[in-house]
């Protein structure tokens, strides 16, 4: 599951993995990033592997990516570029400015969303640039208490 701009500052030291597949040339924001809290588990059974030199979450936001990545891939200089060099923790200074710049190159737009019930069917629509929808049994709908 991807972080959020709080999560990122308080585990700028933590290390830096993805979430999920992202193409060469992605820029590092927090909504690329694994959370930190669930490496243990993932390193136990296998699934995520942290080499030494694993990028911290301080130093690669903002980086770009030199190669695909599936999910759970640590990020490391051999797969990103523009991240900071430091073992400096990375200030709040830093994290505003990169938050910033997510914020002005991805404007949200309103989403349209339509709610209806027929044939013990929920559907629900959200148009928010992918038009996605969504079909729940309304017995299934009604044991997730919507």
């Amino acid at each position: 599951m991807s972080i959020t701009i709080e999560t990122a500052k308080a585990h700028a030291n933590d290390p830096a993995v993805t979430c999920c597949r992202f193409e060469e040339g992605t820029v590092v924001e927090p909504a690329n990033l694994e959370d930190p809290a669930i490496f243990p588990d993932l390193v136990e059974s296998g699934l995520l592997v942290l080499p030494e030199n694993t990028l911290t979450i301080g130093q690669i936001l903002g980086a770009k990516l030199t190669k695909t990545c599936d999910a759970l891939t640590a990020l490391t200089p051999e797969n990103a570029e523009g991240f900071s060099a430091g073992e400096e923790e990375a200030d709040d200074e830093e994290v505003e400015v990169v938050e910033s710049e997510i914020v002005e190159s991805n404007p949200v737009a309103p989403a349209a969303t339509t709610v209806s019930v027929s044939s013990g069917y929920l559907k629900l629509h959200i148009g928010e640039g992918k038009d996605i929808d969504l079909q729940i049994p309304l017995g299934v709908a009604a044991a997730m208490e919507l």
